[in-house]
């Protein structure tokens, strides 16, 4: 037992009581990383690192007691990490990640697979999203490989840092409060009220697929799909953005907007007054949290707009990066904080909200930022990718969960000089032809964006942007297909 576990039995925030609420085994509310890794992995190295880590990060080590009047967290004795490992004759490990419910009433809430070749493996991790946001999973998975890392380095140069988290510090996960002595303390009264009407009052567009039949069952099932733009597309990503003050988060929302009202445009019921509410994860993290261990410092903020306003790029452009810039310096995400205090206070408004309101967002957004600034720079560097021990780091494939009527979940980030773009699915709803389609036609937009100097973003993609896009060092994730020879942040 760590010498932190006294804080034990722990109130729920008030963020981890609705990710409690909202789960179900047919919605999990569950993070999905996909870690795949070059070099011979050494299994008992790496379960030793991970037991240790997981000392460090007692909300994973957890269950939820719901008997009493105070939701609590308990934690499990003698915890054992909760790890599958597949060794696999052949080349490259299958990557595909089925969807995984976790019952935190019943179990901790992390869940691993570990899938390893001979000289290359990949860890599946299933975060419950009650237990941490993007961030903290990708910081406890960068604690893990730290670990293993200083066990199989040959040299004191090769050691990565391992970091000390503080698991104290979880007694202000549910801070209200965002870095920056400029920020206004909230946002005005008058405008909270309303954009609390039109979230519960008006009904947002409801993303689906093309074909009215209902999706075949796959023989693999995976809900991780990934597409990768190299160095040299990214540069120009950033120099495109920069001309126009703009960041590159605002570019992702803007082209995510544009592809789903594309997609969606031949559909019956599509009309021009269609709204495309997505929701967007923001940090809450201040200063204070620095030694946090895995937890949720997160809420989330949503963007509006109609499907006419969508096909103006340059004035898409300009009212996502104001819209952001005005939710940040406002905190609006507090907001969203205090409601889920309210739904978890007032008997019975949990339920009434959903009723009011059962299509909250058409998508979820989120950027996680560079990965390898979220390990803190820990790593030794082999061509831009982190070195621990006698394993290099790949990449991490993070997806958010899909909700009830929200059927996409879209994440963005940098590493390596590239930039992933993960999308998850709701596989009843659309199959894996299709969300691949998706994703590349998604890719392309922004290829198609920096090779053309039209205020219109393009639909389509001509071959010479197809070989931009495929230039560059290929990850292992986009030379396999997801799923194949079958025996991937704050998210």
């Amino acid at each position: 037992m760590s010498d932190t576990d006294h804080i034990f039995p722990l109130s729920l925030s008030n963020f981890e009581h609705y990710a409690f609420r909202d789960d179900s085994p047919e919605h999990p509310m569950v993070i999905v990383l996909r870690t795949p890794f070059e070099g011979t992995l050494d299994e008992s190295a790496f379960e030793y690192a991970l037991r240790e880590t997981l000392l460090d990060n007692p909300l994973l080590r957890a269950v939820i007691d719901d008997s009493g009047w105070r939701t609590k967290w308990r934690l499990l004795k003698d915890h054992e990490p909760s790890i599958t490992i597949v060794k696999c004759d052949r080349e490259f490990p299958p990557v595909n990640c089925r969807p995984r419910w976790i019952n935190l009433a019943q179990q901790s809430g992390v869940v691993f697979d570990l899938r390893l070749c001979a000289t290359r493996g990949v860890l599946i991790s299933y975060f419950h999203h009650a237990c941490t946001d993007g961030i903290g999973a990708i910081r406890f998975l960068g604690d893990v490989f730290a670990r293993y890392g200083q066990l199989t380095a040959t040299s004191e140069d090769d050691r990565p840092t391992v970091r000390r988290p503080d698991p104290t510090v979880l007694l202000k996960r549910g801070s209200l409060h965002m870095p920056g002595d400029r920020r206004e303390r909230s946002a005005p009264i008058v405008h909270t009220l309303l954009e609390t009407c039109r979230l519960l009052f008006r009904k947002n567009y409801r993303f689906r697929r093309h074909s009215p039949l209902p999706v075949a069952k796959e023989e693999v099932e995976n809900i991780v799909h990934t597409e990768v733009l190299p160095r040299a597309i990214v540069k120009q990503l950033k120099k495109w953005v920069a001309a126009r003050g703009v960041s590159i988060n605002d570019l992702c929302m803007m082209v995510s907007l544009q592809q789903m009202a594309d997609w969606s445009a031949a559909a019956p019921t599509a009309r021009p007054n269609d709204l495309f509410r997505i929701l967007m994860p923001v940090s809450m993290r201040t200063p204070d949290h620095d030694e946090i261990s895995a937890a949720n410092v997160v809420s989330y903020v949503f963007h509006s707009y109609r499907r006419h306003q969508i096909r103006q790029t340059q004035s898409l452009l300009a009212a996502i990066h104001h819209k952001s810039h005005q939710m940040l310096n406002r905190n609006e995400g507090a907001a969203m904080l205090r409601g889920f205090a309210l739904t978890r206070w007032v008997p019975g408004l949990f339920g009434l909200s959903r009723k009011l309101q059962p299509d909250f967002a058409s998508a979820v957004i989120t950027n996680v930022g560079e990965v390898r600034r979220l390990f803190e720079n820990r790593f030794p560097l082999k061509q831009g990718r982190a070195v621990a021990g006698n394993v290099i780091i790949q990449s991490i494939d993070g997806v958010a969960p899909v909700r009830s009527n929200t059927n996409i979940t879209i994440a963005f980030g940098t590493y390596g000089g590239e930039l992933f773009i993960h999308l998850n699915r709701n596989t009843r709803l659309f199959s894996k032809a299709e969300a691949e389609e998706l994703l590349a036609k998604l890719a392309d937009r922004l290829v198609a964006l920096v090779q053309t100097s039209d205020a219109r973003i393009p639909d389509g993609v001509s071959s010479v942007q197809k070989a931009a896009r495929n230039q560059g060092p290929v990850s292992p994730t986009r030379e396999l297909p997801v799923g194949a020879s079958d025996p991937q942040v704050h998210m």
